[in-house]
């Protein structure tokens, strides 16, 4: 029998294969299973993606960039097809609630600067959080209410790797983080994207009064961090010696050794990697844990489920990409401009 995910996406392949042998009409850029992109909307993501960049990119980076964002859109594009497909589309009461709560973190003159930050209106944020959703959902149906970690894995685990488990002193660290370049990884819930050292910065240091003023720190993280490993946990990096966060930066060592548990530094601290706004959640004494220390099962059970979470991810997005009809007009164009 097939599975639900094949049923689905072969439905969304054949509804569409009536249109792929349509025209094309100039305006569009990319057709995924009969829907199309058009050139507008590619125009006013680019927009988007480089607002605030200094200096702007020329020809031949603007061509590079629209289609590494085009390959992001069409991915996109299919992940949503597939969710409206088996009835997962965000509603808009859904939007509304995190809408609420993204506003709720800024004044009035604050949220317009954003927008005009990331040339962006009202409609383009909403758009963003309700496909943010509906992937989530799609995700979470698919994948993530699918994995299951049994104890006696937890336990095979332990016994194959005790010695790992004598530990250091650790720190548990959060951070935000902001680069200071063009990020095709983006993965907050904002999209947001600092283009420039100096626009990074001022960043940083807006994001670092934010938290001073009370506003809550994984929330920030997870709108505004430019680290893609992070951001969807909040900034968490979990459990780490001094010795790989000074691996890091000897100046990310140094400021987490100054902090008490529970505090934020109070600088932004600049690294090779960008800016940072760092958070001391924990400390850890170290030495020998034992599996029925509760902390350590929780990190072996989150170790195993995200091994397994990233390669069913990978392995879930091929798959629907594999079946998905693509046509890239703006690609094919750009090899035919080059030809003659």
């Amino acid at each position: 029998m097939k599975s639900g995910i094949a049923i689905a996406a072969a439905l969304v392949v054949l509804a569409a294969s009536a249109c792929n042998d349509t025209p094309v009409p100039d305006d569009v850029v990319a057709r995924v299973n009969g829907v199309d992109i058009t050139t507008e909307y590619l125009d006013a993501q680019f927009a988007r993606a480089i607002a605030g960049a200094e200096p702007l990119p020329n020809g031949e980076e603007t061509r590079d960039l629209k289609l590494q964002l085009l390959s992001d859109i069409i991915g996109n594009q299919i992940m949503l097809q597939l969710a409206a497909a088996q009835g997962l589309t965000a509603t808009d009461a859904e939007v509304d609630v995190q809408f609420s709560e993204f506003r709720n973190q800024f004044t009035e003159e604050r949220f317009n600067e954003l927008l005009e930050q990331q040339a962006a209106t009202v409609d383009d944020v909403r758009r963003d959080i309700q496909e943010s959703l509906t992937i989530e959902k799609l995700i979470n149906k698919e994948i993530t209410s699918r994995i299951s970690v049994s104890q006696a894995e937890i336990e095979e685990f332990y016994d194959s790797n005790v010695e790992s488990f004598d530990l250091p002193e650790s720190f548990h660290v959060s951070h935000i983080l902001v680069t200071p370049g063009p990020d095709q990884t983006i993965a907050n819930s904002t999209g947001d994207d600092a283009l420039t050292s100096e626009a990074a910065a001022a960043k940083a240091q807006t994001l670092l009064r934010d938290i001073q003023g009370g506003q809550d720190f994984a929330t920030l993280a997870r709108q505004f961090s430019e680290d893609p490993t992070t951001a969807a946990s909040g900034g968490d990096l979990g459990y780490q010696p001094m010795e790989a966060l000074a691996g890091v930066d000897p100046a990310f060592a140094d400021a987490i050794a100054q902090m008490r548990v529970g505090e934020t530094f109070p600088r932004v601290v600049a690294t090779s990697f960008g800016y940072h706004i760092l958070r001391l959640i924990d400390r850890d004494p170290g030495g020998q844990k034992e599996l029925g220390d509760l902390q350590v099962e929780a990190q072996i059970r989150q170790m195993i489920f995200n091994q397994r979470d990233q390669i069913l991810r990978a392995a879930f997005f091929e798959t629907v990409r594999n079946q998905a009809t693509i046509q890239n007009f703006f690609a094919q164009r750009i090899l035919d401009e080059a030809g003659s």
